[in-house]
């Protein structure tokens, strides 16, 4: 049996570092998250405004006279991630300026779509169209989601090339999203102009030297410097499977692998 959460110090640390705050530059992504506090909760037994009190979440304004219990908002959208597809689970981020990756709480809303194949559809999309000069926006992605709920007969693709003019391609991937470290970031671009290498094909070189070939089906670089790694559906669950059990992020278990690679170069 694996360890409780607020048994392991690092772990805890990490989950309340990654909550309630504007820093975009967390241990842990929305979605993992998302999976710890509702395994935390399953794990104390809380109710949600007392699991909320224990995070630090949802506090009363000092100024209130009256005894309120605890907002349980956010709790409330990091447990509205669970209904998300996992093949673009690892696709969100915190909302950073031009990441590249969907804000949580846009994809909270996708994650309405009870369908989730569209969910993927809808986000593939948007990924894709991100390095364009006529990305989906945040309207679009709003007025797409209205018309699936007021037309769930019509597919979310025909609604999205109504709305954004935009046919979607239908393939079904596995999806990780990844910040690079600061660090790699400026080696891998040193790399790149002192060589003339391409961005995405030097990328592949170093995550093969780590990965049999059959086990990365691509990994490219956006224009807003997110590393996007695309997997076979088995192989995604055993990497998955090795960063939980090993208690690494995913962030810092891809950044690690590629920062050991570059500095080989």
């Amino acid at each position: 049996m694996s360890e409780k959460i607020l048994d392991d110090f690092d772990l805890y640390s990490d989950l309340l570092m990654s909550i309630g705050t504007h820093n975009p530059d967390r241990p842990f992504t929305p979605i993992e998250v998302s999976d710890l506090i509702v395994r935390l909760k399953e794990e104390t037994g809380d109710s949600w405004e007392e699991l909320s009190k224990r995070l630090g979440l949802g506090k009363k304004k000092k100024s209130s006279t009256v005894k309120k219990s605890n907002d349980t908002t956010q709790l409330r959208l990091f447990e509205k991630l669970q209904n998300l597809s996992r093949r673009n689970a690892y696709s969100l981020g915190w909302g950073k300026f031009k990441d590249g990756k969907i804000a949580m709480t846009l994809g909270c809303d996708i994650a309405k779509l009870s369908d989730k194949d569209e969910q993927d559809i809808l986000i593939n999309t948007i990924i894709e169209k991100s390095d364009t000069d006529k990305p989906i926006v945040k309207n679009d992605v709003k007025s797409i989601l209205n018309r699936k709920i007021k037309s769930p007969e019509i597919p979310i693709s025909e609604i999205i090339e109504h709305v954004s003019k935009i046919k979607p391609r239908t393939e079904l991937s596995w999806r990780v999203g990844i910040t690079p470290d600061d660090v790699f970031l400026e080696k891998f671009k040193e790399k790149i102009s002192t060589n003339g290498l391409n961005p995405s094909e030097f990328l592949k070189k170093l995550i093969q030297n780590k990965f049999k070939n059959d086990e990365i089906k691509s990994i490219n670089i956006s224009k807003d410097d997110s590393i996007w790694i695309i997997l076979e559906e088995q192989k995604f669950k055993e990497m998955e499977h090795n960063w939980i059990s090993k208690k690494i992020p995913v962030t810092s278990f891809f950044n690690q692998l590629l920062m050991e690679e570059i500095e080989h170069e």
